[in-house]
């Protein structure tokens, strides 16, 4: 019969080095800590500035980092160690050199006396083929965090991918760690959570705690802005009516061609409608002759300069979402920035492009009509006269997906407070991490 322990747990926590993971776990981990966790990070160098925020409002007592170097891989130039900077294609090579901290992680932890060992491994699942070894060792409990929603849970473990073999070890190194978190919310949908359980995580310990949210007012989930948060927070202050401004942003993987660069922007022109444009920074190269930069076309920042606005590399995403200002988002349909986009408030304009978007798009354009399809895939290219209708119509009043959205948007804020799913889930699974 378990019993819960006197002390509170212990938690090592081991996310993905890629921002759309990254963030949401240390979303989790303030959660973890508020509810009276000891909890050690392990980052390796070049990530560590992530924990600032949450080194600020934590005592170092209960907060810790644990810095390891970022072991070496031929096809990952040195410097890097965050899925950003890379093509998608090096994500092999990722999971690769990550797999190498295998042995460093369980020679830190041989060396720490058996009372300062954690009681549990919140490793994300991409990285559970070789966390739950660690786990193993130091029979300790290994839970799993995934990012994503039910649905592309169900999707992506349930269909014949051209990557079944990865996602086969994937699928049972989690099924087979002591639980799951996802940052996604049960009333949302509750036949896909409920089908996690039922045919993946038979021992049903799932939780659902999303949508999780910044921890800090107006925080900052990423890298620092190219342009200060305060210029972006008066040029949004200074556009005379709400729900105007259309904010354009693709995620940290994707890259515009330049013909689709070509196209949005003479889509924005046409359209007339203030917005916000963030590009990405070029990716390191691996093996690959593509340029990987979104290209803004020549002349075309000075044509909009009273309209628009470039930011290029990171823009604070959470605090342009939530201001009055800002009406839709044309995005990927990157589970998180779906999620920050539905607390926001906003009209979703999905153009999903890769992964597990289209899983996303599935559900929130055809299932929950709550977003609305402009384009897919990573090679279309849109009619820009066409583009130009829909940005120009999504600043235009409550459309039906708006409308359904600002509903769900409602239960997730309900989930989220005292007493809701989301609430009582992270409750209950820090409860359970106490269990011996």
């Amino acid at each position: 019969m378990p019993t819960i322990t006197k002390k509170p747990p212990h938690v090592l926590v081991v996310p993905f080095p890629q921002t759309g993971h990254l963030v949401p776990h240390l979303d989790l981990t303030h959660q973890i800590l508020l509810r009276g966790a000891t909890v050690t990070v392990l980052v390796t160098p070049q990530n560590s500035p992530y924990l600032d925020p949450l080194r600020s409002l934590h005592s170092p007592e209960t907060f810790k980092t644990l810095i390891l170097p970022f072991p070496s891989h031929p096809l990952i130039p040195s410097g890097v160690e965050t899925l950003q900077q890379l093509p998608l294609q090096a994500l092999p090579h990722m999971f690769e050199a990550l797999s190498r901290l295998h042995d460093p992680l369980v020679d830190f932890l041989s060396r720490q006396p058996p009372s300062d060992l954690p009681d549990v491994i919140l490793g994300n699942s991409f990285l559970s083929p070789w966390i739950n070894k660690v786990a193993d060792a130091f029979s300790i409990k290994s839970i799993c965090f995934l990012p994503i929603n039910a649905h592309s849970i169900n999707t992506m473990w349930g269909q014949d991918l051209e990557v079944r073999s990865f996602f086969d070890e994937l699928e049972t190194c989690t099924t087979e760690s002591y639980g799951l978190v996802i940052n996604t919310f049960y009333e949302l949908e509750p036949e896909f959570v409920e089908s996690v359980k039922t045919h993946y995580m038979t021992h049903h310990r799932v939780w659902t705690v999303g949508p999780l949210l910044p921890f800090k007012v107006g925080a900052n989930r990423g890298e620092k802005s190219s342009i200060p948060p305060q210029k972006v927070s008066a040029w949004l202050d200074s556009c005379p009516e709400d729900n105007s401004v259309v904010y354009i942003a693709f995620g940290s993987q994707i890259r515009l061609t330049a013909e689709q660069a070509m196209a949005l922007a003479a889509a924005l022109e046409k359209s007339s409608v203030r917005f916000i444009w963030t590009v990405r920074d070029a990716a390191k190269k691996v093996n690959s002759d593509i340029d990987n930069s979104d290209v803004i076309p020549l002349g075309f920042e000075e044509r909009v300069k009273e309209k628009g606005l470039v930011i290029r590399g990171w823009a604070p995403q959470t605090m342009i979402l939530e201001h009055r200002a800002v009406g839709s988002f044309l995005t990927h349909l990157g589970w998180g920035s779906v999620l920050e986009g539905m607390v926001g408030g906003v009209l979703l304009l999905a153009w999903p492009m890769q992964a597990d978007h289209f899983y996303n798009s599935t559900l929130m354009v055809d299932k929950l009509r709550a977003a609305i399809l402009v384009g897919e895939n990573r090679d279309y290219v849109p009619d820009s006269d066409e583009l130009a209708r829909v940005l120009a119509e999504s600043v235009k009043g409550d459309s039906p997906e708006r409308v359904r959205l600002m509903k769900l948007r409602e239960k997730g804020m309900e989930a989220v407070k005292g007493g809701g799913s989301s609430y009582n889930d992270l409750d209950d699974l820090v409860v359970e991490m106490c269990l011996k």
